[in-house]
C-alpha cells in the first residue's frame, strides 16, 4: 500500500472515531512532512518547529479536508505556508507554486524584494498571490474575500505567477 493510500485510510479512520489511528496518522504524517521539510531547512532545531507548527496546523484545519480527495495533497500545501511564514519570520519571502513551468528556485527568491516585485503586477494579481501563496489562503477562501468566483482567483493567481517568473528572469539579465 502506498504512502498516500495510507494516510488516506488513517485520516478516514479517525474521521469515523478511531483515536489511534488519528495518532498513527500524526506520526506517519510528521514522517512524511520531515522528510519534505528537510529538503528545505538546513537547522534541525528549526525543522522540527516547523514539522510541529504544521501538525498543529494539520490538527486545527482537519475539518478543511475534503473527505473525497487525497489527504498527501493538502498535508502538503499546509506544510508549504509553514514554511513560507518561517521565512517570512527569517526576512525570506519566497514564492511557491506547484506547477513545474511557474517553478522559480527558493534560492532564487532569498535575495528579491517579494514586496517590490508585487508592485510590478496589476493590482488585482497582486492581492490574489498575497491571499494565496503568501497568507495562505485556499483559492475559494481568497475568492470569497474578494468578492470574486474562484475560476477568476485562480486565473488571477496563474497569470500573477507567470508575470513574476518573467520579472525574475528579466532581473538576472
Amino acid at each position: 500500500m502506498e504512502q498516500g493510500d495510507r494516510l488516506d485510510l488513517l485520516m478516514q479512520r479517525a474521521r469515523n472515531g478511531d483515536a489511534a489511528a488519528y495518532r498513527q496518522f500524526l506520526s506517519l504524517a510528521a514522517t512524511r512532512l520531515r522528510s519534505a521539510l528537510a529538503r528545505k531547512i538546513g537547522n534541525d532545531g528549526e525543522l522540527e518547529d516547523l514539522v510541529q507548527e504544521a501538525l498543529i496546523a494539520i490538527h486545527q484545519k482537519r475539518h478543511t479536508l475534503d473527505p473525497g480527495r487525497p489527504v498527501a495533497p493538502w498535508l502538503h500545501a499546509i506544510a508549504r505556508y509553514k514554511l513560507i511564514d518561517h521565512w517570512r519570520k527569517r526576512g525570506r519571502s519566497p514564492v511557491l507554486h506547484e506547477d513545474a513551468d511557474l517553478a522559480v528556485a527558493e534560492d532564487e527568491f532569498a535575495t528579491l524584494d517579494i514586496d517590490a516585485l508585487l508592485a510590478e503586477l496589476p493590482q488585482a494579481q497582486a492581492e490574489a498571490i498575497r491571499l494565496t501563496q503568501i497568507e495562505g489562503l485556499t483559492g475559494s477562501e481568497a475568492s470569497e474575500r474578494v468578492g470574486i468566483g474562484l475560476s477568476a482567483m485562480k486565473l488571477r493567481v496563474h497569470r500573477g505567477m507567470l508575470r513574476l517568473k518573467e520579472l525574475v528572469a528579466e532581473d538576472e539579465k
